[in-house]
């Protein structure tokens, strides 16, 4: 069922949706701003997250972000994505007046204070370090994506590509950044809770109604050509045991098709009963864990597949016997019944994420973000017209070779020795 939602928007172009909901005594208010790493110059990633971890540290006139809400039994976090970066604070609905004092003061000015930078730059550089570099298999998805993208952002994380461009970010571009992106006209507040609509806009116009718009947003984001030729990648890493994954490029999440590779993706690769489990864990015993996923970006993302093989079986072993299970999947597969399952989990995975107040705002905000609220509403509807017509044009069309990226990630000493179709060393991480 669609949540129920009341729509305002300001003339400096701020959106604002609220979700009336009197059962509950908290409020929920999450702000979306519609920018994230694939809006970072290659030249100096990793800015978009740095800036959300600065946003922490107090603005204009609130020097410290952090004591009004715990005053009030307040519970806050954010996070940035490839595409948008988000903060949201959950707390008495009669306290919602705290939260807007709060984001709109640091959406007005923030303090830009050096020494607080510097602190940011090196809780991210040791983030950095201790989840990518010095952590089992955490450049594993850094390099996937570069071997995948060869023009989009999206081939870097968040995180950013290197520590030096966290290392050498200057205040100047910090608030170039900031003034560009952190305006009015680019963000979107959501609402969820005991509270009025009547009563929201006033409060709302009250603390970000005289924010100006501003900053130029001009996104020439250089998109990628159609693959022809499939891709491989080899790495080398001092890990306890292989990985495998492969992905496909394939739709942003505005496209009709999301909803069929969605699908697919569970249908594949989701839950001990899915095709590829049953198949490589339960039957042949090639893999001791396998899975299907999709990117859900907002520009046009990848269809994935990650395994772990099981003892014995080499890399290429299981990569031959994927690739000929898929390839072959049509002819030997019927998949009417099992489509009608993932369609049921989809259901269910759409009502759960309705149950608290804090997913119902964020679901509002996101959605008005990449377009609007109608347009996801019937997301259910959508999901459930898929036909099996439609997934055997992914396979026909998308889930082929020549669209195909495929990584080993060897443990140290398992380099493969055949040469691959495409190799691109990435074996230092830079």
């Amino acid at each position: 069922m669609p949540i129920p939602f009341k729509r305002h928007q300001f003339s400096n172009g701020l959106r604002l949706v609220v979700h009336e909901d009197s059962t509950t005594p908290l409020a929920s208010c999450f702000i979306c701003y519609f920018v994230g790493s694939r809006d970072e110059n290659p030249n100096q990633t990793g800015l978009a997250h740095l800036l959300e971890h600065y946003m922490f540290c107090g603005s204009k006139n609130i020097p410290e972000y952090d004591v009004p809400l715990d005053k009030v039994g307040a519970q806050n976090n954010a996070y940035t994505t490839d595409d948008v970066t988000c903060y949201y604070i959950t707390l008495p609905a009669n306290n919602i007046e705290t939260a807007f004092w709060l984001e709109s003061d640091r959406m007005l000015e923030l303090a830009f204070r050096n020494k607080e930078l510097e602190i940011q730059k090196s809780v991210v550089i040791e983030e950095f370090k201790e989840h990518f570099l010095n952590k089992p298999y955490g450049d594993m998805w850094m390099l996937f994506n570069e071997a995948v993208f060869e023009k989009h952002p999206y081939q870097w994380l968040p995180i950013g590509k290197k520590i030096s461009h966290i290392e050498t970010v200057t205040m100047n571009t910090m608030k170039t950044f900031y003034h560009n992106y952190y305006a009015p006209q680019n963000a979107v507040i959501a609402i969820a809770g005991n509270v009025r609509f009547e009563e929201i806009v006033p409060l709302v116009e009250k603390w970000f109604g005289t924010i100006p718009k501003r900053g130029h947003i001009e996104r020439n984001i250089p998109q990628e050509n159609p693959q022809t030729d499939p891709k491989k990648v080899e790495v080398t890493r001092q890990v306890p045991y292989d990985m495998l994954l492969k992905g496909w490029k394939m739709c942003g999440r505005l496209s009709p098709e999301f909803y069929a590779f969605d699908l697919l993706s569970d249908m594949l690769g989701t839950g001990k009963s899915s095709f590829l489990y049953q198949e490589f864990v339960e039957k042949k015993h090639l893999f001791t864990d396998i899975s299907a996923s999709i990117t859900a970006t907002y520009d046009p993302g990848i269809f994935m597949i990650s395994g772990r093989p099981a003892d014995g079986v080499s890399l290429q072993q299981a990569n031959d016997a994927l690739d000929q299970y898929l390839y072959a999947f049509l002819k030997n597969t019927k998949i009417e019944h099992a489509l009608q399952k993932v369609k049921n989990s989809v259901e269910s995975i759409l009502l759960k994420n309705e149950i608290k107040i804090e997913d119902r705002a964020s679901t509002l905000a996101l959605s008005e973000t990449f377009h609007s609220v109608e347009r996801f509403q019937d997301d259910k509807d959508r999901y459930f017209n898929v036909s099996e017509n439609q997934l055997v044009e992914i396979l026909k069309n998308t889930i082929v070779s020549t669209n195909e990226t495929t990584f080993f990630y060897f443990k140290f000493g398992q380099f493969c020795k055949n040469t691959p179709l495409q190799l691109h060393s990435f074996d230092e991480f830079s």
